[in-house]
């Protein structure tokens, strides 16, 4: 191996790091445009990957984001802004189809009415094998899509598979296409049902039609469903809120960083005042969804019915650029009509159903001020029926030892209880409806009104779910019967 000399070294060292001294030297040490451009530039006529200026700019942009630590504030591509304005105004240029992953293949959930899907044909359960000609095999469900969407007017060719026939190709001309946000229907005892899946452009229109369409047809109760609804704009809601709230009531407020208010106020008269409104809500109810909520909350014309929102109290603004392109902003944190502030906690039902499978029932309950409740269970099965209603079941009734044990929460947020799990000791508390029960499974303890109760069978643990005995039902004053494996429980008001 050839010796290399100190003397060499320090030459090496020198030289690689002369060439990137800067030439003259500033008298500031701060941070500001000029060390931006300084780095940049740099980097762009010198890094030995000669990295694409492009990559460089969009890198720089996402950067100075991060230091927000903001997970909504965002920038745009302009392909990123067609996309997010096209979901929210629920429109793109497609076939008309809506799809989900399969085992291999896509499979066809929904053909949207008038659309060439529909007209063409396609059918829920169909499966999507080929695009153009090109097998779609285990692919991403996103990637799928992407290829069947492209310009208004051209032709894309879906190779379809429909149970035991021969496949077939169908031609569809691809047209823009209006998806509703807005399904209603209405449910027996007068009571209508309307779900809101975001609030786009057209929702506010839809909703007013969708809601005048069950009054007429006889709706006098009302369940709306902001489930799962990510919200959309800001201006939807507050139009919305209108149908429940005289004019000028306020809806929202918005304040900005140096505490500038603006508020946000109903104009049209309400067309369902002064009726009993259940609204269903959980964890993934955000945004304009949480605005709406909160309001019919706080006026007191709604009742709010499932799990705690998502809590994103904020409000972007969307800043088109001259690049064609958009930022998406924080500007402002919302305010409900009484002020409270809900980012990152989240709006409080005023009836907890942690079930999702129960919600309906729930506000069906409430609604419907019921006299009595029934439910219906079979050992193993994985659906129970509610009032006559068929519920799916994740966690069957199941029998060990002898002993039938019940799904403890299913079973009672359907007969109108509230289970909270207390993580300070570990205990289960039943409340809402009489009695009030707090179960301790680690030392097998039942505290009933305040009151100690021994000999209770423990609540059995099983695959993180608890379940209680059906001894222990007489706690709850329950008129509950076993036949063979069926268990019908009646709880009367």
């Amino acid at each position: 191996m050839r010796k290399v000399s100190a003397m060499a070294l320090i030459l090496a060292f020198t030289l690689v790091f002369w060439i990137a001294k800067p030439a003259l030297a500033t008298e500031s040490t701060g941070i500001g445009p000029d060390t931006f451009l300084e780095v940049f530039n740099f980097i762009k006529d010198n890094h030995i990957s000669n990295p694409d200026p492009n990559l460089l700019y969009r890198g720089a942009i996402e950067g100075i984001i991060d230091t927000l630590d903001d997970p909504y504030t965002e920038y745009m591509t302009p392909e990123d802004y067609e996309e997010f304005t096209f979901s929210l105004d629920n429109t793109y240029v497609g076939v008309g189809i809506e799809v989900q992953s399969g085992e291999d293949y896509p499979r066809v959930l929904n053909a949207i009415e008038n659309t060439p899907a529909q007209k063409s044909g396609i059918k829920p359960g169909d499966l999507v094998i080929k695009v153009d000609g090109a097998e779609v095999y285990r692919e991403p469900l996103d990637k799928v899509v992407q290829k069947i969407r492209g310009p208004e007017g051209t032709t894309v060719k879906l190779t379809i598979r429909r149970g035991e026939l021969e496949d077939f190709d169908l031609d569809l001309v691809r047209s823009s296409i209006n998806t509703p946000t807005v399904y209603g229907e209405t449910l027996e005892g007068g009571i209508g049902y309307l779900r809101v899946s975001t609030f786009g452009a057209y929702t506010a229109s839809e909703f007013r039609d969708s809601l005048n369409d069950l009054t007429r047809e006889g709706a006098t109760k009302l369940i709306l469903d902001l489930r799962d609804n990510p919200g959309g704009y800001l201006q939807a809601a507050v139009q919305i809120a209108g149908n429940f709230v005289d004019p000028g009531g306020l809806v929202v407020s918005t304040v900005d960083r140096s505490g500038e208010r603006i508020e946000y106020r109903t104009e049209e008269s309400p067309v369902f005042k002064g009726r009993d409104v259940a609204v269903l809500v959980d964890g993934y109810s955000a945004s304009a969804a949480e605005i709406l909520a909160g309001a019919l909350q706080d006026h007191g014309v709604a009742t709010l019915v499932g799990g705690q929102t998502f809590g994103k109290g904020t409000v972007q603004a969307v800043v088109p650029l001259n690049s064609g392109g958009a930022l998406k902003i924080t500007s402002t944190r919302y305010h409900t009509p009484k002020d409270r502030i809900i980012d990152g906690k989240g709006l409080s039902p005023d009836v907890q159903v942690l079930t999702p499978g129960l919600h309906i029932a729930a506000a069906w309950r409430y609604l419907g001020r019921l006299e009595k409740i029934t439910v219906n269970l079979e050992i193993d099965r994985p659906e129970a029926i509610v009032n006559g209603d068929s519920v799916a079941l994740m966690h069957p009734v199941v029998q060990r030892s002898g002993e039938i044990y019940l799904p403890l929460r299913f079973v009672l947020e359907a007969l109108g209880w509230r289970v909270d799990w207390q993580y300070r000791d570990g205990s289960i508390k039943v409340t809402g409806s009489t009695p009030d029960v707090v179960f301790y499974p680690d030392g097998g303890r039942v505290v009933c009104n305040g009151r100690s109760i021994s000999e209770t069978v423990p609540l059995l643990l099983e695959n993180g779910v608890y379940y209680l005995p059906v001894s222990s039902a007489g706690l709850f004053s329950l008129d509950l019967k076993i036949d063979g494996s069926v268990v019908s429980i009646e709880k009367s008001f």
